[in-house]
């Protein structure tokens, strides 16, 4: 690793110690603490309770990414779509790590190592024409005014890198085959034994939450089917052998527990624009549609993997949400009145709150309203104002108690 020539610095405001001390104290705070950002700036709210507290200051930057360690100690974000900020414990302010040279605004992907002090962030750059590639870099930050550029990535990359979720390996596709790497030292592992069409239109290669497996797609879009392979590139199985098996939206969801992945499938394929959420049993191979054909965004796993939310409408007609049970396959309403733009839901870490974004009836079209449900449909709760366009959110991690992970099967 090498260090790069790039600017690295304070962040070029003023920001109060209140503003900090608040921020320690979300992230110290209780289990069930959002965060979300406006144009306004960046903030902590509690949903029972709807108190809000300023994080960050907003103006003329929008945030784009936040990503907080495991321990909620410590904050990265993404302003500007290109320069990076985190804020470390005891910090008087947030400091600027890395400043995007792409000639367009950039893709940056941020993930802090299990260990808490280090901030992998990896950055890809629009191709500068078409047909061309784009540039893709990944660098380590591992401390305060500390950055290095990671200088084992191929030239000719033919994916995205996809960070696993300790933030000490990546994998991608070069040379038709999918490798792992140790960001830590060590040479690149091949996972695939024959050449493949890996990864293609954008698929991704999906980390089970252990970092133990990976799943992907192999052949050329739309007739792509579903694989799963073990990190040290043994126990490859294909799960979808279908051989006119089809995927347009190539999602995928790992549940918590490592034991299923849920996905958008396509219906009659090409004569339908509809799809069924499917599930799919990694270790047997059974898999099984969820639900009717229709329209479906916002699908998020529930903590104990018992459970999905899921977005039912089109998104520029009327949508819904509800949580699916799968153990009894019984629908729950969590939403009363029809919404749009509804693309993303969040069970809180405890699983007592649902957090998701959409248009309200009667809004501005380019508004998104922060919301919370209970599991159970209760309590729904708009968070922001409809003079607001939240984005993004995510839940703030924090201690768990023991028997909270969401709400028991029959």
């Amino acid at each position: 690793m090498s260090p790069p020539a790039r600017f690295r610095g304070p962040i070029p405001m003023a920001v109060p110690m209140a503003v900090l001390m608040a921020l320690s104290l979300a992230a110290a705070g209780q289990a069930a603490d959002l965060s979300f950002a406006t144009p306004d700036g960046l903030f902590r709210i509690e949903p029972e309770s709807r108190d809000r507290t300023d994080l960050l200051p907003g103006g003329d930057r929008s945030y784009d990414t936040l990503a907080w360690s495991t321990d909620g100690q410590r904050l990265a974000v993404v302003q500007n779509y290109g320069d990076v900020y985190r804020v470390d414990p005891g910090a008087e302010v947030p400091e600027l790590v890395f400043s995007s040279t792409c000639q367009r605004p950039p893709t940056i992907d941020l993930v802090w190592q299990t260990d808490g002090d280090t901030l992998v962030i990896s950055e890809r750059c629009p191709a500068p024409i078409a047909g061309a590639a784009g540039q893709q870099t990944l660098w380590l930050s591992s401390a305060p005014g500390e950055l290095a550029r990671f200088e084992l990535l191929p030239e000719a990359l033919e994916s995205a890198i996809f960070l696993a979720p300790d933030g000490r390996r990546i994998a991608y596709v070069a040379n038709q085959h999918i490798f792992v790497v140790d960001l830590g030292g060590g040479r690149p592992r091949r996972l695939t034994q024959t050449p493949g069409i890996y990864g293609a239109a954008g698929s991704p290669l999906a980390w089970s939450p252990d970092g133990t497996r990976l799943a992907f797609y192999d052949g050329s879009y739309p007739f792509q089917r579903l694989n799963v392979v073990a990190a040290d590139g043994s126990d490859r199985r294909l799960l979808t052998p279908a051989a006119d098996f089809q995927i347009y939206r190539s999602r995928l969801l790992w549940s918590p527990d490592g034991r299923y992945i849920a996905f958008y499938r396509p219906h009659n394929p090409p004569f339908s624009n509809q799809e069924v959420v499917a599930l799919v049993n990694v270790n047997t191979g059974e898999t099984q549609a969820l639900t009717r054909p229709g329209f479906y965004d916002a699908l998020s796993w529930a903590p104990n993997s018992q459970q999905l939310v899921m977005a039912v409408g089109a998104q520029a007609g009327r949508q819904a949400l509800f949580r699916l049970d799968l153990v009894d396959q019984a629908f729950t309403a969590l939403t009363t009145e029809p919404l749009q733009n509804l693309l993303n839901s969040q069970w809180a870490p405890d699983a007592t709150w649902i957090a998701f974004t959409a248009t309200p009836p009667n809004a501005a079209p380019d508004t998104q309203v922060l919301h919370c449900v209970r599991p159970d449909g209760t309590q729904l709760t708009p968070l922001t104002g409809t003079d607001e366009y939240v984005y993004p959110f995510v839940w703030i991690p924090a201690p768990l108690a023991t028997g909270t992970q969401g709400l028991s099967g029959p």
